[in-house]
C-alpha cells in the first residue's frame, strides 16, 4: 500500500545491517535450530541436509506461542487456542526452515566467507553477553547453554550461518534501483486524489434465528474446532540473582581499602590563566623572554592579566578569552608549565617559563580543592558495589549448579535441597501461556517440548532476563477433549449468526449496487429509502487519517470513472456490512511531477525491486534443488 511506503522504503535499507544485530536474534528465538546434533526422524531433507522432526517441533512451539499472544493481543482475551490450524502451522514453520537450508547452501556456493575476527567482534559487543558493560565469559556460556547450543563452537557457527545469509540478501537487496518511468509513475499514484460517496449497510441481527438443527450440524461438521485446551500442571525452580545479595558479607578490610582507592583518584584542580610567546626558531629566543619581561613590567605596573593576553598572547585559542585554560589536574599540561602553575598561590604569576611552545607567564586564577566524602557517606554505594561483585560470581555458580544438577535429576526435588529453593507448581497452564514468568516464550516453549511434555525430563536452564533463570518439568498432562455441544452452543450461534448477516448483508448490497448501475436510483435516494447515512468525500489522498484504511484501499482499487459516468461497488466492511461506494472523479496533484526526483521515490521502488529480485532467486534454488519432506 502507497500509504506505507515511507516505512517500507527505509526499512529495507535497514536489512543492510542485519548482520550486526543477528546475535540480539539469535537470542530471542533460534531455539529452533539449536539441536543440530539430534537423531530424531527426519522432518525434511534439502541437498542432502537433515531436517530433524526435534528440530521442527521446537520452531512449531516457539511460532504457536508467539500467534498465540498476537492473537490474544488483537482479541478480547477469550481466544480459544484450539482454533488454530496446527497442520498449517506445521507446514509453513517447515517451509520456513527449508527455505534457510536452501539460502546456507547457495552462500556457500557462492563462496561467502565470514571472518573469525568479525564472529569475535560481535560475541564481544552483545550486551547480552556483557556484565557491567563488558563481556563475561561466565554470562556467554549460560545465555548459550539456555539457547540449548553444546558448546561455543556450535554457537559460533550458527552466527556464521546467520551473517553468510545476510551476505548473500544484501548482495540482492542493497543493488536494486529505479527508473525515470518507475518514479515519475509512483508519484502520479502517491499525489492521486480521489472524489467518492459511501453509504454503509447493515443487516438487523435480531432479525437472524439460528436453528438448534442448524447449531447441531455445524457442531458435527466441525468437531475439531471444539475442544477443550490442552493444560499442564507445571513445577518450576526459579534462581533470582536479586536473592544472593542478602547471603553475601563484605569485609571491611576490602572496603576501607576501596575507600582509600576512590579519594585517592580525587585530585585538587587548577584555574590557570596564561600569556604565551611563540618560539619556533633557536633565533626568537630572546626576542619572546624579552617581549614576556615587558609584559611582566606591564603587570608589576597594574595592567590587568587577561585583558594583556586578548592584547598579545600568540596562543590564539586561549587570548580571546583573557588567556583563560579553564580548571585542570595534574598531568594535564607540559612538565615545566605544569611545575610552574602547581607552585603558585592563588591570584599569583609566574616567572617566564619555556615549554615545547614557547615562552609563559602563568597566573592562577582559582584553586578548587577537591570535596571528600567520608567513609560513612561513601559506605552504602561501596558496599553496594563489592556485594555486586560476590553475587555475579555466586550467581554465575549457582546457575552452572542448577543446570547440572536438573539435568542428572529426575524430578526438581534434588537440585531444589542442593540450591535451597522452593519449588512452585502451576495449574492450568496452556499453549497461550500464563501470568508472570508464564507468560515468557521461552517457559511456553519449553513446556511443550517433546523431551519435557513426553519424556517428562526436566527442562534446560531457560533465561527470563540478565538476572533470572528457571526450570521446570511437567507433572501433570491434560489432553485435548470434545466439548459437549451443550458447551459451545452458544459460540457456534453467534458464529453462524455472523455469517448470515456478512450473506445478507453481501446479497443486498449487490443487488442496490446493480441498480445504481442501471440508473434505477441514486445513491442519495436509496441512503432515504434505506434510512442510512451518506458521507461525501473529495480529493481524498489514500493515506487520510480520518477514513477508514480499509475503505480507502478498496475505494482506490476501483477503476477510474468512464468519462461522466461514476463508477459503483461494494465491499465488505469490517463490522460485517457493506459499503456501498459511487466514484465520480479521479486527480492527480500538480506537485506530483515536481516530486519525481524525490529520493523517498526511488528508494521505495528500488527496496521493491530489489525484494523480487532476491525472491526470484529463492524461487530458483527452490526450483533447481533436492527437496524432501517427510
Amino acid at each position: 500500500m502507497l500509504q506505507n511506503m515511507r516505512d517500507n522504503a527505509q526499512s529495507w535499507v535497514a536489512k543492510v545491517i542485519v548482520g550486526v544485530i543477528v546475535l540480539v536474534f539469535a537470542l530471542t528465538g533460534w531455539e529452533s535450530i539449536s539441536r543440530f546434533t539430534s537423531d530424531a526422524q527426519k522432518a525434511a531433507e534439502v541437498n542432502g541436509n537433515v531436517i530433524s522432526r526435534t528440530e521442527l517441533d521446537q520452531a512449531v512451539s516457539i511460532q504457536r506461542g508467539q500467534l498465540y499472544r498476537q492473537l490474544q493481543q488483537l482479541g478480547d482475551g477469550n481466544f480459544d487456542p484450539s482454533m488454530i490450524d496446527e497442520a498449517r502451522l506445521r507446514e509453513s514453520v517447515l517451509d520456513g526452515m527449508v527455505e534457510r537450508a536452501l539460502l546456507i547452501s547457495a552462500a556457500d556456493d557462492a563462496g561467502l566467507y565470514i571472518s573469525d575476527s568479525m564472529i569475535d567482534q560481535l560475541i564481544l559487543a552483545t550486551p547480552d553477553f556483557q556484565v557491567d558493560g563488558r563481556f563475561d565469559a561466565g554470562r556467554f556460556d549460560v545465555v548459550i547453554r539456555n539457547m540449548g547450543m553444546a558448546s561455543r563452537l556450535q554457537f559460533r557457527d550458527l552466527v556464521r550461518q546467520e551473517l553468510k545469509m545476510s551476505q548473500l540478501r544484501n548482495a540482492y537487496e542493497a543493488t536494486g534501483f529505479a527508473t525515470l518511468g518507475e518514479r515519475r509513475q509512483l508519484a502520479r499514484l502517491e499525489n492521486q486524489t480521489r472524489d467518492f460517496a459511501v453509504i454503509e449497510l447493515r443487516v438487523d441481527e435480531s432479525d437472524i434465528q439460528i436453528s438448534d438443527e442448524e447449531v447441531a450440524d455445524h457442531y458435527a461438521a466441525n468437531l475439531s474446532d471444539y475442544m477443550s485446551q490442552e493444560q499442564l500442571v507445571l513445577e518450576t525452580l526459579t534462581l533470582s540473582r536479586s536473592s544472593f545479595f542478602d547471603q553475601v558479607e563484605v569485609d571491611e578490610g576490602q572496603l576501607e581499602a576501596i575507600y582509600q582507592r576512590e579519594i585517592g583518584n580525587l585530585a585538587e584542580q587548577r584555574r590557570a590563566s596564561h600569556i604565551m610567546f611563540e618560539v619556533s626558531d633557536p633565533a626568537q629566543e630572546q626576542q619572546a623572554l624579552e617581549r614576556l619581561q615587558q609584559v611582566a613590567e606591564r603587570l608589576a605596573g597594574g595592567e590587568d592579566f587577561a585583558e594583556l593576553a586578548r592584547e598579545l598572547s600568540e596562543d590564539f585559542g586561549s587570548a580571546s578569552s583573557g588567556g583563560d585554560l579553564g580548571f585542570t589536574v595534574a598531568g594535564s599540561f607540559d612538565p615545566a608549565f605544569e611545575q610552574a602553575l602547581f607552585a603558585l598561590a592563588e591570584g599569583e604569576v609566574s616567572e617566564p617559563v619555556r615549554s615545547e611552545f614557547g615562552y609563559h607567564l602563568i597566573k592562577l586564577t582559582a584553586l578548587q580543592a577537591p570535596e571528600v566524602p567520608s567513609f560513612d557517606e561513601m559506605r552504602p554505594e561501596l558496599e553496594a558495589d563489592l556485594k555486586a561483585e560476590q553475587v555475579e560470581r555466586r550467581f554465575v555458580e549457582a546457575t552452572r549448579e542448577l543446570a547440572n544438577l536438573s539435568y542428572e535429576s529426575p524430578d526438581l526435588a534434588d537440585p531444589a535441597r542442593a540450591l535451597g529453593l522452593e519449588v512452585a507448581v502451576h495449574t492450568g497452564f496452556t499453549r497461550a501461556g500464563g501470568e508472570g514468568i508464564l507468560a515468557n516464550p521461552r517457559v511456553v516453549s519449553a513446556a511443550f517440548e517433546e523431551e519435557v511434555l513426553v519424556d517428562r525430563l526436566n527442562s534446560q536452564l531457560i533465561e527470563l532476563d540478565a538476572d533470572t533463570v528457571v526450570v521446570l518439568r511437567v507433572r501433570e498432562h491434560q489432553r485435548p477433549e470434545q466439548l459437549p455441544l451443550e458447551a459451545v452452543a452458544g459460540r457456534i450461534t453467534d458464529v453462524l449468526r455472523q455469517q448470515r448477516v456478512a450473506d445478507q448483508a453481501r446479497q443486498k448490497a449487490g443487488e442496490l449496487v446493480a441498480s445504481l448501475r442501471s440508473g434505477e436510483q441514486q445513491l442519495e435516494q436509496l441512503a432515504d429509502a434505506e434510512g442510512l447515512e451518506l458521507s461525501k468525500h473529495e480529493a481524498v489522498r489514500r493515506g487520510q487519517r480520518d477514513l477508514s484504511a480499509v475503505l480507502l484501499q478498496h475505494v482506490f482499487a476501483m477503476p477510474r470513472p468512464d468519462g461522466a459516468a461514476p463508477r459503483f461497488a461494494h465491499f465488505a466492511s469490517p463490522g460485517g456490512g457493506q459499503w456501498l461506494v459511487r466514484l465520480t472523479g479521479v486527480t492527480v496533484a500538480e506537485q506530483a511531477e515536481a516530486e519525481v526526483d524525490n529520493p523517498m521515490f526511488g528508494e521505495f521502488i528500488a527496496g521493491q525491486t530489489a525484494q523480487q529480485d532476491f525472491s526470484a532467486l529463492q524461487e530458483y534454488l527452490r526450483s533447481k534443488s533436492k527437496i524432501e519432506r517427510y
